[in-house]
């Protein structure tokens, strides 16, 4: 390299000043720079007022709303049991099948239900009959009898009237025998009065007889009411064979959806077996267990807007129905006394019944988790 090139300056770094001058004097990469100051000021005071708006919103929703993430849906699950023994023959459901009122679920064996239900139908068909046969012969007696007492009645005053006749006349006979009546007169008086006494007890005694009769009435009108009664129970025995048989035929109490089966066919279930848990899917709530810190700020009627975990892309909404009057921990299987003193303060939760409307698919499902969010600043 030459001894010229080493001593000569650079001509980059002398020209470096001039083009840096002719740059600041440039009029609009200065109004650039103006701008981008601005639009930075600008920025920030936006993000900030996103920040406070964000805080604020939190604050808002901090005060003025209650947020509950372990709430669950419920329904009335129904354990549809049997109320008779046997063996099972049919079962018509499964899991999951939607069921109407009064349809049949399962059908149990009722062969011998229905023999023994015809032999008392029998039974009451003969009892009736023997009762009917009964109430002739007891209307037949009690006219027999009553026209014998009544035709007794009067061969015992006939026979009587004769009597007394006769015992007049024999005393006449009497008192006047050997002076002015003879002695075959006053005999042939005694006479006639021996024979009126006589006719005058057979009338007594066919009387009595009569009158006996009378309570072979009384006999046949309490086998009439005996079998009367015979009849009642059988016909009571009757229908609950009837309701046996009715039993045997298992139904469905509501409008649902059976969750779970619990019998197959050809197995024997007993009284009180489980045999299906069933729900009505329309009539669904929620159960939120909100601490008790925040019971003061609730009140019946409240708006709740609804997040369900399976669906989050659809908003349910729904209102405070009740809110409970004990503690959740008051319903414990296992109480928790404390008789070491040793205390620890825990915060308990009191249940709170959501009223939500089941849409036209039900896709709200007993046991579902939820989020709710009461929204306390309005009724």
């Amino acid at each position: 390299m030459s001894t010229d090139s080493l001593n000569s300056e650079p001509t980059i770094s002398s020209s470096m000043p001039a083009a840096g001058i002719q740059w600041r004097n440039s009029l609009p990469l200065q109004w650039m720079v103006v701008l981008w100051r601005c639009y930075r000021k600008i920025g920030l005071l936006c993000a900030g007022v996103i920040v406070i708006s964000i805080i604020a919103a939190w604050g808002y929703e901090r005060l003025h709303h209650i947020t509950e993430n372990d709430a669950r849906v419920r329904a009335d699950m129904i354990t549809v049991s049997s109320r008779v023994d046997g063996w099972a023959a049919e079962r018509p459901v499964t899991d999951g099948q939607k069921i109407h009122r009064d349809e049949v679920l399962a059908v149990i064996d009722q062969r011998e239900a229905r023999l023994k239900l015809a032999e008392l139908r029998a039974k009451a068909e003969s009892t009736r009959l023997k009762r009917e046969r009964t109430a002739i012969q007891l209307r037949m007696a009690e006219t027999t009898a009553r026209n014998a007492v009544i035709s007794a009645q009067a061969r015992h005053k006939s026979a009587s009237l004769r009597l007394e006749q006769a015992r007049r006349e024999f005393q006449r006979a009497d008192s006047l025998v050997e002076r002015i009546v003879s002695r075959e007169l006053w005999e042939q008086r005694q006479t006639e009065l021996r024979q009126a006494d006589a006719a005058e007890r057979t009338a007594s005694a066919a009387l009595a007889d009569a009158q006996a009769k009378l309570g072979d009435i009384d006999v046949l009108r309490k086998e009439y009411d005996g079998l009367g009664k015979d009849v009642a129970q059988i016909d009571a025995q009757i229908l609950e064979r009837e309701i046996d048989v009715t039993d045997r035929r298992v139904r469905s109490p509501i409008d649902g959806i059976v969750d779970q089966k619990f019998v197959q066919p050809g197995e024997y279930v007993i009284p009180g077996q489980r045999l299906f848990t069933i729900h009505d899917p329309k009539r669904v709530w929620i159960d939120a267990d909100v601490k008790e810190t925040k019971l003061s700020k609730l009140k019946s009627g409240q708006t709740v807007s609804i997040s369900v975990d399976a669906y989050p892309q659809r908003h349910f909404s729904g209102h405070i129905e009740r809110i409970g009057n004990a503690a959740t921990a008051e319903f414990a299987l296992l109480p928790s006394p404390n008789p070491s003193g040793n205390f620890t303060k825990i915060t308990q939760r009191v249940p709170v019944r959501i009223a939500v409307e089941q849409p036209d698919d039900n896709p709200l499902r007993p046991g579902m988790m939820v989020e709710v969010d009461i929204d306390i600043a309005r009724h």
